[in-house]
């Protein structure tokens, strides 16, 4: 991830953080954060990075999940490589519910009705980074941030830099 100065601000490319709240407007659109639109690579690098999004249903959490183009196909090759995606009823279930949309002039994408019942969106939302994708709750049922432990989170920090994973 990197930072790059745009007009009076500067930008996180590649990196989706931080948390929004919108509402839904009346024709149930989205708008995707303008930070987030460039560190989705919408203002920089190819055309579908700018275009696309795809949503699909977060696999653990009544939410939906956000993903850029460039995150989507690091999945897709992944997946790819291994035999997982052969007649797995959990992939192809997967596919069905996922969208690919496309992001207007304004930034706003069109979720469809299926999804956001399921994540139960209606009005309110708020928006949460999680670095390669992002998080579309329904604004009432945003999960509650926990206290950050600076401590928890120095020592797993030294853990990784030592090459091992924090206990």
């Amino acid at each position: 991830m990197t930072v790059e100065q745009k007009n009076d601000r500067k930008v996180m490319v590649g990196g989706l953080v931080d948390t929004f709240h919108h509402t839904l407007d009346p024709k149930k659109r989205l708008t995707i954060p303008s930070e987030w639109r460039d560190a989705m690579g919408m203002e920089l690098g190819d055309k579908d990075a700018r275009e696309y999004v795809y949503v699909f249903p977060n696999a653990t959490e009544d939410c939906i999940d956000l993903v850029p183009v460039r995150e989507m196909r690091k999945i897709l090759d992944d997946l790819s490589r291994n035999d997982i995606l052969e007649n797995d009823p959990v992939a192809t279930a997967l596919a069905q519910s996922a969208q690919m949309l496309k992001v207007d002039s304004a930034g706003r994408i069109r979720i469809g009705d299926d999804l956001l019942e399921f994540a139960g969106i209606r009005g309110d939302v708020t928006l949460i980074g999680a670095y390669r994708k992002a998080q579309v709750w329904a604004g009432e049922k945003k999960p509650k941030a926990g206290k950050l432990d600076v401590a928890a989170f120095r020592a797993a920090l030294a853990q990784r830099r030592k090459g091992g994973a924090a206990t």
